[in-house]
């Protein structure tokens, strides 16, 4: 039976109130499952979008999954009444596709591991989002939600929506953020995303707001959110307990690009003496402010690497200065020359002597050219003598490299690397494998922002430099956040997106200093 309208709203406001109201149908109805996986794919097939699929107060176990392509609301008793076991151990718990100009949400579930055995890791997922790409008006909310271990991560693939006041616990990864069909990319590599502009402040981003999440681990730090494939999302106003933020870089996954861009503010960090460690970027953009952190190990920092400088990987190879998809500094190899012996500790004597000054390597790529093949051939060099080198380790990704005698080498330099932190946009790169497009590496410096962090910093490593490819200390120029709380929860509408803030460099700087004096008393309400 239909309920009538006002039935409707009295029982979505009781849950928080959803964003829609102005597009639901005056004939939503609210369907009333037995809280089996069967019963719900059965009442889906019957219900129009606006609907709502109500389950009722109980435990259940799921060992089939549940396939939702409608704009409706999956709707529980509330977070300790009804609970959903996972002991699906084929595929996702629940894939749901959404609806171009609808909005879908899922509220009010407990969701608990219920003996799945193998850990549906990204891409997969135990439970999985999927929009159809960033301007097609589909929005996702899940909220008052509680995640207790799930044997799995919950992936959102360009969702754009909000992820609130939910519980979490696990002892692994959390969230995956993807962004593969930004732009309704056929490819879903991540290629349109890192193409596009970044608009940070705009509604184009997966929100996470108001969460309560705790890592179980208790020997280290797990991620509350990890990302890849063109990635962007906001985390801001969430607790969080012995977890940080993760995000893989052009090189470990494959064909897919690295994360683009992230938010991190407002969020209540606290450890238990784990370690130092906020998280990581492997490439991309993001801002870090207004965090509170307490319990972590002395000076507390998200780090900012490009994993290609020290290894190769499939696909895009390693950035050794001689690599198409980098921009390798001009005139090299800068010096060409033999092994003298073994190497030893990752230290090379080479032959003869060139009388190098102190250090004059530092920041330059060693390249083994000749000899047999053992480790990565290439690596960074972090200091020198007349006749000497030392060079980074590979970070046990396919061994150091090493040299015999006679092994030939040369000296090379990389100014930027592939889509690394600090780097962003870029011809558009198509194709499996990837196609170099005319005129590349025409990618822009794009830095990242970090304050009122407390003692928390960014902190950079070999090509990501200070000063240039990230700032601490210093408010983003022209940025502002956006609404807060996100609108699918106050029912307001979407703002635009906003504007980019400017990339040049003397452009930020100029900004920096018209600005700075406001900067210091500008923090989110």
């Amino acid at each position: 039976m239909r309920k009538t309208v006002s039935a409707v709203l009295s029982t979505l406001s009781a849950l928080g109130g959803l964003s829609s109201l102005s597009v639901l149908r005056c004939d939503a109805a609210t369907h009333q499952s037995d809280g089996s996986p069967s019963s719900v794919q059965a009442l889906h097939r019957e219900a129009h979008d606006g609907d709502t699929i109500a389950l009722p107060a109980g435990t259940f176990t799921w060992s089939t999954g549940v396939k939702i392509t409608k704009a409706i609301t999956l709707q529980g008793a509330g977070t300790g009444n009804t609970i959903i076991k996972d002991s699906e151990q084929k595929t996702q718990l629940i894939v749901w596709t959404l609806v171009a100009g609808q909005p879908s949400r899922m509220t009010g579930i407990e969701f608990q591991n219920g003996g799945r055995t193998k850990t549906a890791d990204s891409p997969m997922g135990v439970i999985r989002i999927d929009g159809n790409n960033e301007t097609d008006d589909a929005t996702m909310r899940i909220d008052h939600c509680k995640f207790d271990s799930l044997n799995g991560v919950i992936v959102l693939d360009t969702v754009m929506g909000v992820v609130d006041h939910n519980t979490v616990l696990r002892d692994n990864i959390m969230f995956c953020i993807l962004d593969e069909r930004w732009g309704s990319d056929t490819l879903q590599k991540g290629d349109k995303s890192y193409a596009a502009p970044t608009n940070f402040g705009s509604s184009q981003f997966t929100f996470f707001e108001d969460n309560d999440v705790t890592s179980t681990s208790t020997t280290n730090l797990k991620s509350f959110i990890d990302s890849y494939a063109g990635a962007r999302y906001v985390a801001r106003y969430n607790t969080i307990r012995n977890a940080n933020f993760g995000g893989h870089g052009t090189e470990t996954s494959g064909r897919f690009r690295g994360e683009r861009a992230k938010e991190i503010y407002n969020n209540t960090f606290i450890g238990t003496n784990l370690n130092s460690i906020l998280g990581n970027s492997r490439s991309g953009v993001m801002v870090l402010h207004d965090n509170t952190i307490s319990g972590y190990q002395a000076n507390p920092h998200l780090n900012l690497v490009a994993q290609r400088g020290f290894a190769r990987f499939n696909v895009w190879g390693g950035a050794d200065g001689t690599s198409i998809w980098d921009v390798n500094h001009p005139g090299a190899p800068f010096f060409t020359g033999t092994a003298a012996g073994n190497s030893v500790k990752n230290i090379v004597t080479v032959s003869g002597n060139p009388a190098w000054r102190t250090n004059q390597w530092v920041g330059y790529t060693v390249r083994r050219t000749s000899g047999n093949e053992r480790g990565c051939p290439f690596a960074y060099i972090i200091s020198n003598t007349s006749n000497a080198i030392s060079y980074q380790g590979n970070g046990g990704y396919e061994g150091d490299l090493s040299f015999g005698p006679g092994d030939s080498l040369e000296i090379r330099k990389v100014d930027q690397i592939l889509d690394q932190p600090g780097r962003t946009r870029g011809s558009l790169i198509t194709g499996a494998p990837p196609v170099r497009p005319a005129g590349w590496n025409d990618q822009a410096t794009e830095p990242s922002y970090s304050w009122n962090n407390g003692a928390a910093r960014l902190t950079g490593s070999e090509t990501v430099r200070e000063g240039e490819h990230y700032f601490n200390n210093t408010p983003m120029p022209g940025y502002t956040p956006y609404a807060y709380p996100h609108p699918l929860i106050t029912g307001q509408p979407r703002q635009a997106p906003a504007a980019t803030p400017s990339s040049s460099l003397h452009e930020q700087k100029k900004e920096k200093r018209e600005i700075k004096w406001k900067s210091r008393t500008r923090r989110q309400k």
